[in-house]
């Protein structure tokens, strides 16, 4: 992400003769060609396996590698405000008050069933986090946000990506004392006569923890400091169709939206504004927040092709909101914006009605508060090499379930799983320098404080093997060290950075922050891989 041998070498030249020479060093399609492999079959040929389990001892010269880590927030699910249950600790301490379970979307009427051949598994209070970190702590405990920022930086951690979520259905009063604080770019539209209601909705959530870890951060001296980024996460079918009941009857007559307010095409663009414009102002002018060699901001964009398909429901293409959100950056002093996807999805024919769609249309265009169906699916090999022209920079992973036949029934499957994804796209991304792919890592997955992998609507788990995918410190530092040999021999053109999944996935099995049952040994294995 930072700089690569090549980058670095682009630097250097810019210094001695000017832009013209760094400029072409930049992402510039116009400049640059996309030289890809004829066909996927390439990547296959390449032995990314052969760098284990000795990689560590491999590996040679001054550690350079980027560590990233994703950073999953809770939620309070009550729905009472003055009450506080936390959606991950609630999961971990038992059945009752798990919003996940309970939940009839995802599993039915009667919530998730449970029975003798598919018993209850928990609690999982080994998950319980570490005492120094208070246990199950409060998401705004700023002592506890302290103490998460000082065991990133002692045990080899760069930056941290927050999974960020933004809601496009919600209006508010800025008269209304408790929304008060709420961003509303400056000199934007509002009706006073409605209490200052705003004209354009759109608010952050769940951005609790982001906010009590960034004030922290700020506090601390300058080598003690993290480097943060954003993951914007518009993966959620249910906030897409809450932005469609924007001017439906039902809202209307509950006062939740006002005649006149509908969700069309430029209230969508107006809200895409309004999202670019609070990370360019609440976010990017930080002097804490990740940037290229470019002075680029890095944004990721978790599941990109969700955001794609409804877009397309407006005759958008994702290129053209991207090249949006760079040019309001340019536009408030910024070289732009580095965009890196964070994409997974099947790779079978088979599996064809499961891939990434790139399109939406309500079933109902007169009432598309409905809901609607995705269409175009396209496989994860057909979907990436699309990326480049879409407007990002770079692509990355959250966690990766399979890999053409391949699937994760245990942490050796996975490993095999990613050894495939490394080589796919480390290959297919080696001949353009302007398009890194950052080497991704997964410490595990284990759904079932949330119920179980991939629920169905009858109550039980369609893939419950999938959740006894669990390392070991010594498996995790042994994949660690391969997915660092891997960005090591890719490194002049697909950049120096490996991302892991995830500081606290608490609910996907897949956290590395310190608990009551493993203790230290994650954050060990990557100060010990990566010590710098």
């Amino acid at each position: 992400m930072f700089f690569s041998l090549k980058q670095s070498i682009c630097v250097a030249l810019a210094v001695l003769v000017g832009n013209g020479v760094f400029s072409s060093c930049a992402r510039n399609p116009g400049n640059i060609p996309s030289v890809e492999p004829s066909s996927a079959k390439v990547a296959s040929q390449i032995d990314v396996a052969s760098v284990s389990p000795s990689a560590r001892q491999q590996v040679t010269g001054p550690d350079d590698t980027e560590v990233g880590v994703f950073f999953m927030p809770s939620w309070n699910t009550s729905s009472d405000p003055n009450v506080d249950v936390d959606s991950f600790w609630a999961c971990l301490q038992g059945r009752e008050n798990c919003a996940f379970l309970n939940d009839p979307s995802i599993w039915g009427t009667q919530g998730r069933i449970y029975n003798r051949q598919n018993p209850y598994e928990g609690p999982f209070l080994g998950k319980k986090p570490h005492e120094s970190l208070k246990g199950f702590y409060k998401r705004d405990d700023p002592q506890v946000a302290r103490q998460q920022i000082t065991y990133m930086k002692e045990y080899g951690i760069d930056f941290f990506v927050y999974k960020w979520f933004f809601g496009r259905h919600y209006y508010y009063h800025l008269d209304y004392a408790p929304q008060s604080s709420i961003f509303y770019p400056k000199g934007w539209p509002k009706d006073r006569s409605k209490s200052g209601r705003v004209a354009v909705p759109g608010v952050e959530q769940w951005d609790t923890q982001l906010k009590v870890l960034l004030a922290e951060n700020k506090k601390l001296s300058a080598n003690q400091r993290i480097k943060f980024a954003l993951s914007w996460t518009d993966d959620s079918d249910e906030r897409w169709v809450d932005w469609l009941k924007m001017g439906s009857p039902e809202t209307i007559a509950s006062r939740a939206n006002f005649p006149g307010e509908k969700p069309t095409k430029t209230a969508y663009l107006q809200v895409h504004d309004k999202m670019t414009l609070l990370w360019i102002q609440q976010y990017f002018l930080r002097d804490d927040y990740l940037k290229d060699e470019l002075g680029r901001p890095v944004l990721y964009l978790y599941f990109p092709h969700d955001t794609e398909a409804r877009a397309a429901y407006y005759g958008l293409s994702l290129s053209e909101l991207l090249e949006r959100s760079s040019a309001l950056a340019r536009k408030s002093g910024l070289p732009g914006i580095k965009f890196i996807a964070v994409t997974s999805g099947v790779m079978l024919e088979a599996e064809r009605n499961y891939g990434m769609p790139t399109t939406w249309k309500a079933t109902d265009e007169s009432r598309p508060w409905l809901g609607g169906s995705y269409g175009k699916r396209m496989l994860m090999q057909e979907y990436v090499p699309r990326l480049k022209d879409m407007g990002f920079d770079g692509m990355t992973g959250y966690v990766y379930h399979t890999f053409r036949g391949l699937s994760n029934k245990s942490y050796a499957d996975m490993r095999q799983t990613y050894r495939e994804h490394w080589r796919e796209w480390s290959t297919l991304f080696r001949p353009d320098p302007s398009f890194e792919y950052q080497v991704p890592v997964a410490m595990g997955w284990d759904r079932r404080p949330a119920g179980g992998t991939w629920p169905q609507s009858s109550g039980f788990p369609s893939e419950p093997a999938k959740d006894k995918v669990i390392s070991t410190k010594a498996t995790f530092t042994e994949k660690l060290a391969e997915a660092k040999a891997v960005s090591e021999r890719n490194r002049p053109s697909n950049g120096n950075t490996v991302m892991i999944c995830c500081w606290n996935e608490y609910l996907e099995g897949n956290h590395i922050e310190p608990t009551q049952g493993h203790g230290f040994d994650y954050l060990e294995a990557i100060k010990e891989v990566f010590e710098k």
